[in-house]
């Protein structure tokens, strides 16, 4: 794999055990819903790949509808809960650094049923407290919508605390775990919520396939109406060859994601100290305990030096691939990234930002080139800036 990738949290590199596991069914052509042999071949593949998701998760097999992927289980459990309560001004409550998906569909349940919103800001680090969920409950809360990492900073929210609380005041809660499953140890049971997103392409499985966690006992309104498949709530043939890419990966990643969280915590350590000895202006953006970050994530600030552009000249002098923010974001027009925003950070600082996430395939040498290359970038910026 290119040790010059450095933006996992927008996408990951298909593991080749999963494109593997594709190829082996790319001649399987049944639709899972006849009942002839190819169907139930097909069947088959489907109910496997549940079995697996079902196995990461520690969920029931029934309590997981396949879907397109993250922005689409955003949107369903938020509009497919709220739906029952249109024009009775339901209240959200939800955080400042949601994904766009959350965001634009709470706007949307805004416009169209009356719902009143309570937009709860994290610190300076980027965390919530759970304590500021409870203080914002009101009678007419029907649904808590909080992520469980964010994908800028990689800071982990208080999920657990927060779940019970909406679970003792009768609250739907609805996690946006698409950064964390896969990476971290994500179980339903013990997080206790009602919903929950996740995206195959963000732990090396293919894009455009993905899932929503209900729990037993909770209903949504189906956005999808037909054929009937997913147990009535997503209709549509399955896409089984990508179906069976989820389930490979949803399987690696119980095997995997504990040595591989591990080795990135080292990284980067290493990274932080290297950046350092470049440059003690640099500076960290959000929380730098590992125990509440992802291990594999790393929000940097370079003062005077425009984000954009670092990141423009390490792909075009070293192929070096980072981010500076949300890959969703980035296909909207060009603004200041939210999330740093609420952090507090002033334009300036955002604009010197840059995200830089590692995975499964980053290795000890690609950090050496990386700090190597960024000491090489900040020596030409330099050299532009006026004396």
């Amino acid at each position: 794999m290119d040790g010059r990738y450095f933006d996992y949290n927008a996408t990951t590199p298909i593991d080749p055990a999963v494109a593997a596991a594709m190829m082996e069914h790319l001649s399987e052509y049944g639709n899972p819903s006849s009942t002839h042999r190819a169907g139930k071949t097909a069947k088959q593949s489907v109910r496997q790949a549940r079995s697996h998701a079902a196995d990461l998760l520690n969920c029931g097999q029934s309590e997981l509808i396949f879907t397109s992927g993250g922005s689409e289980s955003n949107n369903w459990a938020i509009k497919g809960w709220l739906s029952q309560w249109k024009g009775r001004r339901p209240h959200i409550i939800t955080s400042s650094i949601e994904h766009p998906s959350v965001q634009e569909a709470i706007r949307y349940a805004m416009r169209e049923w009356e719902a009143s919103v309570t937009w709860l800001p994290v610190d300076g680090d980027g965390f919530l407290s759970a304590e500021a969920v409870a203080e914002a409950l009101r009678p007419e809360t029907k649904l808590i919508s909080i992520m469980l990492a964010n994908n800028e900073l990689g800071t982990l929210q208080p999920i657990r605390d927060i779940a019970r609380i909406a679970r003792a005041s009768g609250v739907f809660m609805h996690t946006d775990a698409v950064q964390a499953v896969g990476k971290i140890n994500v179980d339903v049971q013990e997080l206790g919520v009602d919903a929950l997103s996740f995206s195959a392409h963000k732990f090396y499985g293919p894009k455009g396939i993905g899932g929503l966690y209900l729990k037993e006992g909770r209903a949504l309104e189906p956005l999808v109406h037909g054929g009937g498949q997913e147990s009535g709530l997503r209709s549509g043939t399955e896409n089984v060859l990508a179906l069976v890419g989820l389930g490979e990966a949803c399987r690696l990643a119980r095997e995997e994601m504990e040595e591989t969280a591990l080795r990135l915590d080292e990284f980067k350590r290493l990274l932080a100290a290297g950046l350092t000895a470049l440059s003690p202006q640099i500076k960290q953006n959000g929380g730098r305990d590992a125990s509440r970050t992802l291990a594999g994530t790393m929000n940097i600030q370079i003062p005077h030096i425009r984000g954009e552009a670092l990141a423009a000249y390490l792909d075009h002098r070293f192929g070096i691939a980072l981010s500076v923010g949300s890959a969703c974001s980035s296909n909207r027009e060009k603004k200041l990234s939210g999330v740093l925003k609420a952090i507090g950070l002033q334009d300036a600082e955002i604009q010197s930002s840059v995200r830089i996430s590692m995975g499964k395939y980053t290795k000890r040498s690609d950090i050496v080139g990386f700090l190597e290359a960024m000491e090489q970038a900040m020596e030409h910026f330099c050299r532009l800036m006026p004396v």
